[in-house]
């Protein structure tokens, strides 16, 4: 099994080419993502993700102001830690995370919608897998695609996550999964058990995409491969919201103990 993976979201400002940008400098957003991101790594996080997640209404494909943006914000990540970087872009343009990532050399992408067609705010998001795997063929490029089975902001037009999964990992050439779901971690836990059991000796890292906690982290870090973290990191809710230190800390403190406490009791087992 792999090791877990704790993964922390950058939620960016609104970028250049949003609907909502206000005008601020990319250089100094670059360099306040990049003084996140130090927080973050020295707190104990695995992994670090930038996200456009302020652009309001977010576009399912973003415009080129917003994928240089995310660049040269990505860049000054990629250069301030040593962790895995990711990238999530839009509402689904993974195309475009997929050349953002190659050119800052991060190691993966966030794809909500790989396979198959969901219904969101800006109506139907058809899968862009297709896509991805051209702009990887492309570019040369091995960035890992984690794919969302079930995710908090569309609604599947059919079939199961079950199926989602299954789709995404085969059709859509997936190497990780991701399942969130709104009623909580503990349900999240439930459907990865189910898709786990699903793919048998095909063994595909399940991580679990939001609403965890430092309650719900130890059933996430139990029933799952991974957990990814965005807005329990934030100072606020606003568009100007840091990571906040404490709450950083407080977690990664609590990753380090539960695997600490875990690998005791195996060594005792054995």
């Amino acid at each position: 099994m792999s090791a877990f993976r704790l993964v922390a979201v950058l939620h960016l400002p609104p970028l250049p080419g949003a609907a909502n940008y206000e005008g601020a400098v990319v250089r100094e957003l670059a360099d306040i993502a990049a003084e996140d991101a130090r927080v973050l790594a020295d707190a104990g996080f695995t992994d670090i993700m930038i996200q456009d997640a302020s652009d309001n209404p977010q576009p399912d494909r973003v415009g080129p102001a917003t994928t240089a943006a995310m660049s040269v914000i990505g860049a000054a990540v990629r250069n301030s830690v040593s962790v895995p970087i990711g990238v999530v872009v839009g509402h689904n343009d993974g195309p475009a995370a997929v050349a953002i990532a190659h050119a800052i050399d991060a190691q993966f992408v966030r794809v909500k919608v790989l396979t198959g067609v969901s219904v969101g705010p800006t109506g139907f998001i058809e899968g862009c897998s297709h896509d991805v795997a051209l702009m990887k063929r492309m570019l040369g490029s091995a960035v890992e695609v984690w794919a969302d089975a079930h995710e908090a902001t569309s609604l599947a037009l059919a079939g199961t996550t079950d199926w989602a999964a299954a789709e995404a990992r085969s059709f859509g050439a997936a190497d990780k999964l991701i399942v969130t779901r709104d009623s909580g971690v503990a349900d999240a836990v439930d459907d990865i058990a189910r898709i786990r059991s699903r793919f048998g000796a095909d063994h595909v890292d399940l991580l679990i995409g939001g609403r965890v906690t430092g309650a719900s982290l130890s059933t996430a870090m139990t029933g799952s491969d991974g957990a990814i973290l965005g807005s329990v990191l934030k100072t606020g809710s606003g568009y100007d919201a840091r990571i906040d230190p404490v709450a950083a800390r407080m977690l990664g403190a609590a990753f380090r103990e539960f695997t600490t406490t875990s690998s005791r009791e195996i060594h005792v087992q054995s």
